[in-house]
């Protein structure tokens, strides 16, 4: 391909569009590719995602200057709605709903004539809402075989402000070509034209070389953090994923409530230390990857009350005073947040309350619904606070405790809160106490009416009966066979990743799940190896990696990210047996 042309169309052609939540509704240079589609005998489907997205067919026959009625009634023009077809029954955009889709719509259009067929389809909020990054990139790489193989063109159109930096770089790189929406000239680039484009826009700016420069330090420094964050966090989530297992473990087993309960705490402060690294670590590379679900807003509070009740019962100890809890929790809502941030407000809140209170006194954690909306009360019978200092509370660095705190923990919570469109209120009187009043107004939903499924990931059927487990980590080997074996399946274990294939011709396996950090020869490089002499053995690769670039290897057929559930193992196995049964005829790269 040249470095840029027109845009026009090529059968097998996988397209990216670059646009913004700030640019016109429909990409400039798609006018004359549609307008030359169509006088061909082609026919274009024009992919929505919301309903009440649906295209104005007045705005649209004015900028594109067609007849639609005309069109839709040869057959010419489709519209679909992704919320209409591609959603399951559990409301999840389902791969395999659109491939179906697809696949029958295209053939149905080939017998009726048409040889050129036009895709074009936008990706926004929509399905990062509903997908994770993971399967979003397992979505385009399905749909681009899916284009090459019918030899049709496909546009999709990102909106960048929709997407971590990352995670649009992971799925501009699956696109053959590229075009900027907006762009003075509708021209179409590959990487190389792509390059040259910024490079020539870049040098346009005022003290190019300068900014440039300083920012190359910058990158620098935060290349050295970045590569010590991720050593840290692989090293991190192999113990968390350690003591996830055997905790979860624990409590299957467990009879006793309170020990359950105190297993139950170690289970879910694990998974915030592996939501820590990564904020840490988002930080340091300039974003931060929220992972966002629908919660029961009680279970939270639950959940950090218990997780303070250590500091309480020290403070009851050392001080010879006592620190009463009365719970009051009567919301009957479901909230969509981060799990592990809502926990942090919650906590922060609470340990400021009972660091309040160095005399004893009565900690009052409430919930309740009204218009609509979530109440959670969080009140203390302490010292109190003077007009002046809740004027400060919320300020970075401002503290009262001196040299024993930072200053951040409530500037925190108010930047948390207003990520999560969350109001929080202060009452406080010197003498008295406090009372900090978070009120939810949005992403709110009665519990009465949601699924279980939709609040804790089901455990997926399997109907696997050995697996392979290698992990140069004995323990965390052991750890993932000792899960394997709650889902009734046999699990042996291997610690050199070069012992794989004679271990296979040992042995008949369904599946093998093997760690991507080994010494002498990493998970991909198993992979490779496997699928050379195995194409259709199912390959799930463990990490404890926060990258995204793994996704583009094609002998994986499922990452599992350290540490993790057992639901969420058996989801891994499950989805990659069904990314298997997909790719019967797929020719891996070994090279």
């Amino acid at each position: 391909m040249d470095d840029e042309r027109e845009i026009e169309y090529v059968g097998g052609l996988f397209c990216g569009a670059i646009s913004s939540n700030f640019a016109k509704p429909h990409i400039a240079q798609f006018a004359k590719l549609l307008n030359s589609v169509l006088d061909d005998n082609g026919i274009v489907i024009y992919v929505y995602n919301k309903k009440e997205e649906k295209p104005d067919i007045n705005l649209l026959e004015l900028y594109f200057q067609i007849d639609i009625e005309k069109l839709l009634q040869k057959g010419q023009l489709v519209f679909v709605c992704s919320e209409d077809i591609f959603l399951n029954e559990r409301g999840k955009l389902s791969l395999d709903k659109a491939l179906d889709f697809y696949e029958f719509e295209i053939d149905k259009y080939r017998k009726k004539g048409f040889e050129k067929v036009l895709v074009y389809a936008t990706k926004d909020k929509f399905y990062t809402n509903s997908m994770d990054i993971e399967e979003i990139l397992i979505f385009q790489k399905e749909m681009k075989k899916l284009c090459q193989r019918k030899n049709i063109m496909i546009i999709v159109k990102y909106i960048v402000d929709d997407f971590l930096e990352k995670d649009l770089a992971s799925l501009l790189s699956i696109h053959d070509a590229f075009i900027f929406d907006g762009a003075e000239k509708g021209y179409v680039y590959d990487y190389w034209g792509l390059m040259k484009f910024s490079l020539i826009n870049l040098s346009m700016k005022e003290k190019i070389d300068y900014e440039h420069k300083e920012e190359l330090k910058r990158m620098e420094n935060l290349k050295i953090l970045g590569e010590l964050s991720e050593s840290l966090a692989h090293d991190f989530n192999n113990l968390l994923s350690t003591i996830v297992g055997y905790s979860q473990m624990a409590i299957l087993k467990e009879s006793d409530p309170q020990i359950k309960d105190y297993l139950d705490i170690i289970y879910k402060t694990a998974f915030d230390g592996k939501a820590m690294m990564g904020k840490i670590k988002g930080y340091i590379k300039g974003s931060y990857n929220q992972k966002m679900g629908l919660h029961k807003i009680n279970d939270i509070l639950i959940d950090s009350i218990n997780m303070a009740k250590y500091k309480i019962k020290n403070n009851n100890f050392k001080s010879n005073t006592t620190i009463h809890v009365v719970e009051e929790l009567n919301s009957g809502k479901c909230i969509y947040c981060n799990e592990f941030e809502m926990r942090q407000v919650i906590l922060n809140i609470i340990l400021n309350a009972i660091d309040a209170m160095e005399d004893g006194g009565t900690l009052t954690v409430r919930s309740y619904d009204k218009d609509e909306k979530i109440f959670i009360e969080i009140e203390d019978t302490g010292t109190g606070m003077s007009e002046e200092i809740i004027g400060k509370v919320f300020a970075p660095f401002f503290t009262t405790k001196g040299a024993k705190g930072t200053g951040l923990g409530l500037n925190t919570t108010k930047k948390i809160l207003e990520n999560h469109s969350a109001d929080i209120l202060v009452d406080s009187k010197v003498g008295v106490g406090s009372k900090f009043t978070i009120i939810f107004s949005t992403n709110v939903k009665q519990c009465s009416i949601v699924k279980e499924s939709e609040l804790e990931p089901e455990m997926a059927q399997i109907s696997a009966k050995n697996i392979l487990v290698v992990d140069d980590r004995y323990s965390v080997a052991s750890t993932v066979s000792q899960l394997i074996a709650l889902l009734n399946i046999d699990a042996d274990l291997e610690t050199k990743g070069e012992k794989v294939l004679k271990r296979l011709e040992e042995k008949e396996y369904d599946l093998i799940i093997c760690d991507y950090f080994m010494p002498n020869m990493n998970g991909i490089e198993v992979s490779k190896l496997v699928k050379e002499k195995y194409p259709y053995k199912p390959f799930v690769l463990m990490t404890g990696y926060l990258e995204n670039n793994l996704y583009n290897v094609d002998t994986i057929d499922y990452i599992l990210k350290k540490p993790y559930t057992i639901e969420e193992l058996s989801q891994a196995i499950e989805k990659a047996f069904r990314t298997v049964d997909r790719s019967k005829n797929k020719r891996y790269n070994i090279s």
